[in-house]
């Protein structure tokens, strides 16, 4: 099966790039009752500790949660490896805590209606005011826009905020032309949804904004789906799409795997959806004889950093953290299976879109 590269590199090494082969595999990690033929994705080796340099830069950007979250996270690691970046971490603890301190500050300065003009007496938040993702119910729509009332995905909903366009930057063109731009952006971004179990008996609606929001720069609007069937909706609409499996021999670029399956079948998802990694490689090992585990691994990070570096370049997108690769065993190999898969996994996080140039 393959085998993890080391995590680490000494401190003092010269920098590379992220799509660097690893300089030596680690001892292997073996999962309880693989398949014959297909081991788990093993992640390329990763240069340098990143954390403490993206702590910083999060601090300095006033990012103030993602900023105390890669202090910590570089302070442990920095200290077990015995890497630099400790000054780097508390500098980006020290920007956080200034953001902070300015925050609450102009907050305080605020007039007391500033954060509340989206709500109503009766609890009612306007659409407009709502994230991505967050769930409603008792949906009313009339001239002053659209109010609901916010509801846990968890429980019986109406409806949820499927998505948030931007809209294009020119003078105000007029409350018609706005709202039909904002309908045509909204139909394509929320088009994946149709893929749920409840998609026939969704129906777009938009809360696009208004002519004093465009001209202070407020250009987003957001699509509501509305849950036209009986009953209410269980859960969260990512939650209730339909997937579809491929066998890991069947696997191609572009496919965004939801969680890896040591079986050999894969759960293929929307790569708007929350997926775990995406292909962005397949290929064949060529040879006659298995070279060994360790050859393999080598060939197999080369193969794939070549091959990130033809899709990506030096500059991969910024929320992509590494590549991981699935190699052929030496039993698969014997039986004729020695494809290798190639992939991406998302940054400190899963990926929730599509990061292979199609």
């Amino acid at each position: 099966m393959t085998t993890p590269p080391s995590d680490d590199v000494p401190s003092d090494s010269a920098p590379s790039d992220i799509w660097a082969p690893p300089d030596s595999p680690a001892s292997p990690a073996v999962p309880p009752a693989p398949a014959p033929d297909v081991a788990p994705p093993v992640p390329a080796g990763r240069r340098t500790n990143r954390f403490a340099v993206i702590a910083l830069v999060t601090g300095l950007l006033g990012l103030i949660p993602f900023a105390v979250g890669f202090v910590i996270t570089a302070l442990v690691q920095t200290g077990r490896r015995g890497e630099k970046g400790k000054g780097l971490a508390i500098g980006g603890l020290a920007a956080s805590v200034a953001w902070a301190a300015a925050v609450a500050l102009t907050l305080a300065l605020l007039p007391a209606d500033v954060n509340e003009s989206s709500v109503r007496e009766d609890g009612k938040v306007a659409v407009i005011a709502m994230r991505p993702g967050e769930c409603f119910n008792e949906f009313e729509e009339g001239p002053a826009g659209l109010f609901v009332r916010r509801s846990p995905c968890s429980t019986p909903h109406q409806g949820e905020v499927g998505a948030e366009v931007e809209l294009p930057n020119i003078p105000y063109p007029g409350e018609k032309e706005v709202a039909a731009g904002a309908l045509t952006v909204c139909e394509e971004r929320t088009e994946f949804l149709q893929g749920s179990q409840y998609g026939p008996d969704l129906k777009l609606h938009v809360a696009p904004p208004d002519e004093d929001a465009w001209k202070n720069g407020r250009r987003a609007a957001k699509c509501v789906m509305l849950y036209a069937g009986s009953g209410r909706l269980p859960t969260s609409l990512d939650q209730t799409l339909e997937t579809r499996t491929k066998d890991s021999s069947e696997l191609s670029p572009g496919d965004c795997i939801r969680k890896w399956e040591d079986n050999g079948i894969q759960r293929l998802v929307p790569c708007d959806r929350v997926h775990q990694y995406e292909v962005f490689a397949v290929y064949t090992m060529n040879g006659d004889k298995y070279p060994g585990e360790e050859a393999v691994e080598e060939k197999v990070s080369e193969g794939c950093t070549k091959r990130a570096r033809k899709v990506w370049g030096a500059n991969p997108p910024n929320d992509v953290d590494d590549t991981a690769y699935v190699a052929p065993t030496e039993q698969a190999w014997g039986y004729g299976r020695r494809f290798v898969i190639c992939m991406v996994e998302g940054s400190h996080k899963p990926l929730k879109r599509s990061v292979v140039p199609h």
